[in-house]
């Protein structure tokens, strides 16, 4: 009997720190497209980032179910929702923000890879006080008085996940250590 084809959970960090790295970029070029009055090619380049930041989260969801399957399930589910519900007609009227959705996402996959010791603390702390900023961005006064600093703290938080990803992946050995005391 075969087994089934398996990823290595570093190879599978790194893919999803690049899927991360051009989701970002593709929505980075959506918003110019926007901006310039080019709708049509601006929706269709931000579908292209919904979908790699999609694949992330889904990978995500698979490394850091090790930590709690539970959170891990919400938070991708949150990501999932940030992505694809504002493409829903009804989406705008419920006047759900999708910084809303992407800071809670990114205050639960902060705590978990802050748990996870397959990742640095420190990792998870700037990718939950990316979450805080993304969800100060919600409170319209509160965004005013301190903008642009949760925008660019932000990207700072995520791009800290993103660039440890790429770069080093994780922790093998603690990642198979903790799947091993969740099977146990």
């Amino acid at each position: 009997m075969t087994k089934p084809f398996k990823v290595l959970p570093r190879l599978e960090a790194r893919l999803a720190g690049a899927l991360y790295l051009f989701s970002i970029v593709f929505g980075l070029a959506a918003m110019i497209l926007i901006r310039r009055k080019m709708l049509v090619r601006g929706d269709q380049v931000n579908l292209v980032a919904g979908v790699l930041y999609s694949g992330m989260t889904l990978l995500l969801w698979h490394l850091l179910r090790r930590v709690n399957k539970w959170i891990s399930a919400v938070a991708a589910i949150l990501s999932l929702a940030g992505c694809w519900l504002p493409r829903l007609p009804w989406y705008n009227s419920a006047h759900i923000s999708n910084n809303r959705l992407f800071g809670l996402y990114c205050l639960f996959t902060g705590y978990l890879v802050w748990r996870s010791r397959f990742f640095p603390k420190i990792v998870g702390v700037f990718m939950a006080c990316a979450g805080v900023c993304w969800l100060i961005t919600t409170w319209p006064s509160l965004a005013q008085a301190t903008s642009p600093l949760p925008g660019i703290l932000g990207l700072v938080g995520e791009g800290t996940l993103m660039g440890y990803l790429i770069v080093r992946g994780l922790d093998e050995d603690q990642w198979k250590e903790r799947a091993a005391l969740r099977l146990g």
